[in-house]
């Protein structure tokens, strides 16, 4: 059978490609639910909102958008562990994610303890920076200007001027000009400088002020755009960095952005294609060459594995399809499952093929699939991964009751699974949903 080959080879990579390929099934749209839990945060509502949360990490435990709203909202609760919980747990599944970095580090001053507030913003910056400048920002662009503040001025400098210590320095007004590039006048080096801080909200007005100045600046809508990405506002991002294409200078790193966008959205073509664009033009230097390189080659391991998949169950299906036909039994003719009216009828029993229904929004039939695996005689592991998945698809039929009683079937049944965790958590996400049914009445997407 396919599930017997997909699990002999390698059980716990099956499991991974298993989540992916139903992660894949997710709508390309943002998720409705992050705008519904800001409304309960607005409302200072902060237990609906991480209900909205929890909800969308229950489907997918890697969402570093969920993760940073939740840590956001923990931050306002004073929940300051809860929120460094959060942050960290965002930029492990999104390294490139420095706001993530910069939460972690703010809930640590909140708690007193700046040592580790430092070590957080050195991880955002490769462990290069000093623990003084905790704002830099090390994947922006620093104005070619910026000099650090405390330093004696460069060999050009009076003798007796630079033998004296940096802290007794000459008064500010004395130091030369360019001494931080924020002081700059110039509207575009400055918005670069904020930029490089980390201090996106100043920087972002700047962006208009230059366009304002200079309509279809390309630089003004690359800088405008990655400012925008690091806030988290990805669809103005995308919208400012494809005029950023024909920036001269970073134009290419548009394209990495705007697959990185697009990772998050799930629209995995359009990745594909900006990522493509990045690859053509990128030395083989270049700074995001690597990662870009890696994310393509981890799409096509999908996609191909997901092809195989696929032309094994049309096999399958062919081979029983001819069976019956020929009418011969088949247990002589082809190595299948019993084939069942009650669910895909091109499709036989496995834990495989009920993922892929899955996968391709075909609920009812999943379901019903799923069911039948629970009647015959299957390994523990199959069986409890088929609760498992029963309870996501009540929950996405909005049937929270029926979510609730499978995941307790999980839970009690097998304690000591490797899925026992997240059916625990699984669990307390749908008691609250049926709890709360009634306030959510919308359609999860």
């Amino acid at each position: 059978m396919v599930f017997t080959k997909f699990f002999t080879m390698n059980k716990k990579l099956s499991f991974i490609a298993l989540a992916l390929l139903v992660g894949m099934s997710q709508a390309w749209a943002v998720d409705p639910r992050i705008e519904q839990g800001a409304r309960f945060e607005a409302k200072g509502q902060y237990d609906k909102a991480l209900g909205e949360y929890r909800a969308m990490l229950a489907e997918n435990k890697k969402n570093t958008e969920a993760y940073m709203a939740a840590g956001k909202v923990r931050m306002k609760m004073k929940d300051y562990k809860g929120a460094v919980a959060n942050f960290r747990l965002a930029y492990g599944y999104d390294p490139s994610l420095t706001e993530a970095y910069e939460g972690a580090a703010k809930a640590y001053e909140a708690m007193g303890q700046q040592a580790k507030a430092d070590a957080e913003r050195a991880k955002m910056k490769g462990g290069k920076a000093a623990a003084s400048t905790p704002k830099a920002e090390a994947k922006a662009e620093p104005a070619k200007t910026a000099q650090p503040a405390q330093t004696a001025p460069v060999a050009k400098a009076e003798p007796a001027k630079t033998a004296a210590p940096a802290k007794v320095e000459t008064p500010k007004a004395a130091q030369p000009a360019p001494a931080t590039a924020v002081a700059s006048e110039d509207p575009f080096e400055k918005g670069k400088a904020l930029l490089a801080e980390g201090r996106y909200a100043e920087a972002a007005p700047l962006w208009r002020a230059v366009l304002s100045k200079k309509p279809g600046d390309a630089g003004a809508y690359f800088y405008a755009g990655l400012t925008r990405y690091e806030m988290g506002e990805y669809d103005k991002a995308e919208f400012n960095l494809k005029k950023g294409l024909s920036y001269k200078e970073r134009g290419n790193d548009a394209n990495y952005y705007l697959a990185k966008i697009n990772q998050k959205s799930k629209r995995t073509e359009q990745e594909k294609k900006y990522l493509a664009a990045y690859l053509k033009k990128a030395a083989p230097d270049a700074k995001f060459r690597k990662v870009a390189e890696d994310r393509m080659a981890e799409i096509n391991a999908v996609a191909s594995a997901a092809a195989e998949e696929k032309a094994m169950q049309e096999a399958e299906a062919k081979a029983l399809k001819d069976a019956k036909k020929s009418g011969n039994d088949k247990s002589k003719s082809v190595d299948v499952a019993p084939q069942r009216e009650d669910v895909a009828p091109t499709a036989s029993n496995s834990i495989a093929n009920a993922n892929a229904l899955y996968a391709d929004g075909y609920h009812e039939a999943a379901l019903q699939m799923y069911k039948a695996l629970l009647e015959n005689e299957i390994t523990p592991d199959e069986r409890y991964f088929a609760m498992l998945q029963m309870g996501n698809i009540y929950r996405e039929m909005r049937d929270f009751h029926s979510a609730v009683t499978r995941y307790r079937d999980v839970v009690r049944e097998f304690p000591d699974s490797d899925w026992a965790t997240e059916a625990e958590r699984a669990l307390e996400d749908a008691v609250w949903l049926e709890k709360h049914a009634s306030e959510l009445p919308r359609n999860k997407r």
